[in-house]
């Protein structure tokens, strides 16, 4: 029994890995560096290039940031909910959340004050 179950999950992670295989990134070259986050169309001006990568940087930290605060969340209703007369655990709990709340609007403040500091802006 335990063999088969070996089995399969060896069958599933070689499917995953065949399935999920990293394809190959055609980069283009700009000033004689091949990159794949840059445009390096005539266009764009170096400005534009900075731009674009701060608003990457940004959605990275963005998704990053959104992802912690929904495991926070998670983690602080869990506490709460397994509280039951523990006090303690409870205060525990509302101080994770507050926290989290106070984290995602400062992290707003630091978004708008990047955007109105970079001309023309980063978001949109």
């Amino acid at each position: 029994m335990i063999k088969r179950f070996y089995a399969l999950i060896l069958s599933f992670i070689a499917l995953f890995t065949i399935t999920t295989a990293p394809l190959p990134a055609f980069a283009a070259e700009c000033g004689g560096t091949k990159t794949g986050l840059v445009d390096c169309s005539a266009k764009q001006s170096g400005v534009e290039s900075i731009n674009d990568l701060i608003s990457l940087a940004i959605t990275i930290m963005t998704v990053l940031i959104g992802i912690v605060a929904v495991g926070g969340l998670a983690y602080a209703a869990i506490l709460y909910a397994s509280a039951r007369d523990n006090q303690s655990q409870t205060g525990q709990a509302m101080t994770i959340i507050r926290n989290i709340i106070i984290g995602l609007v400062l992290y707003g403040f630091t978004i708008a004050i990047v955007n109105w500091l970079i001309p023309g802006g980063v978001i949109g």
